[in-house]
C-alpha cells in the first residue's frame, strides 16, 4: 500500500523550473517549447508514455544533454549547460534510470559514491548512519557486491546513494521498472518518505496511477510536448489523463 503525498504549501519560487526548453537529437525535434516548474517540498511527476521525451528532460536538468534553447533554473540560478557535477554539487542528486551500480563494489563503497563532491568525511559517516536508518536492509547488505543483489534492493542503493549527496532534490528516472509488484509498493513508500524527511522529488514515471498516488502535481509528456499538468489528486480521477497519456510516440 503506498503512502499519501506530505502535505506541502505551494512556495511563491519553484526550486526547479524549466522555460521554454527545446532539444534536438540531430534533425528530430523531441521538446517543443517545454516548461515546467517543481515546487519546494513537493514530489512532482512527469508522465508518458515511451519516446514521448522523459528521459531526455531528466538528461536536461543533470546536464547530460544540452537543449538547443531555453533555460534550467535551479533554487533561483541558471544551471543551463552546466557539467553534471556541479549540478550535483548545488544540490541536484539523481536515481538513474536502471539504477546503474557499480556491481563489483561492495553497498558501502556504492553508497560512499554518492558523497563524491563532498569533503566534510565526518559528515559523510554520519550521513551514512542516517541512510541506512532510512533503509536498514542495506544496513544487512553493506558487505555484499552490489550486482548480487535483487532489483527491488538495487533500487533502495541508488535512492540511498543518491541522498549521500545531501540533494535539496533527486532526480529519479523510472524508480519502478522492472520491479515485482511487492517492491513496487515499497519503493513508492520510500519516495514518499524521503520526500516527508525534507527532499524534493522530481520523478519520471510511466506508470501513471502508481505515481499520482504519491505526488503533488504531475505533468503529461506527449511527444515532447506538456499536454496536461495539475494537482495529482485532480489528475487521478481525471478521464483526459488516459487519453494524454496513452498519445502519440514519435518523440525522442
Amino acid at each position: 500500500m503506498t503512502s499519501a503525498p506530505s502535505t506541502a504549501p505551494q512556495p511563491a519560487e519553484p526550486l526547479l523550473a524549466l522555460e521554454g526548453i527545446n532539444t534536438f537529437y540531430g534533425p528530430v525535434q523531441v521538446h517543443f517549447d517545454l516548461s515546467l516548474k517543481v515546487g519546494r517540498g513537493h514530489i512532482v511527476c512527469l508522465l508518458g508514455g515511451n519516446a514521448s521525451g522523459k528521459s531526455t528532460t531528466m538528461k536536461i536538468i543533470l546536464g547530460l544533454v544540452k537543449p538547443a534553447s531555453g533555460s534550467v533554473h535551479f533554487a533561483g540560478q541558471p544551471i543551463t549547460g552546466l557539467p553534471t557535477p556541479q549540478i550535483v554539487r548545488r544540490g541536484v542528486g539523481s536515481v538513474p534510470e536502471a539504477r546503474r551500480l557499480f556491481g563489483e563494489m561492495s553497498v558501502r563503497e556504492n553508497l560512499l559514491m554518492g558523497a563524491f563532491t563532498r569533503k566534510d568525511q565526518r559528515a559523510v559517516a554520519q550521513d551514512l548512519d542516517r541512510v541506512l536508518g532510512l533503509f536498514p536492509k542495506l544496513a544487512e547488505r553493506l558487505t555484499q557486491r552490489a550486482g548480487t543483489l535483487s532489483g527491488g534492493e538495487q533500487q533502495m542503493v541508488a535512492m540511498a546513494r543518491a541522498l549521500m549527496g545531501r540533494p535539496s532534490m533527486i532526480c529519479m528516472d523510472e524508480p519502478t521498472m522492472g520491479l515485482s509488484p511487492l517492491w513496487v509498493d515499497r519503493v513508492l513508500d520510500l519516495i514518499a518518505t524521503i520526500n516527508r524527511e525534507g527532499v524534493t522529488v522530481f520523478m519520471v514515471e510511466q506508470n501513471a496511477s502508481l505515481a499520482l498516488e504519491i505526488a503533488h502535481h504531475a505533468y503529461v509528456l506527449q511527444t515532447g510536448r506538456i499536454v496536461l499538468d495539475g494537482p495529482a489528486a485532480t489528475l487521478r480521477t481525471d478521464p483526459r489523463i488516459r487519453d494524454a497519456y496513452l498519445g502519440g510516440q514519435d518523440a525522442g
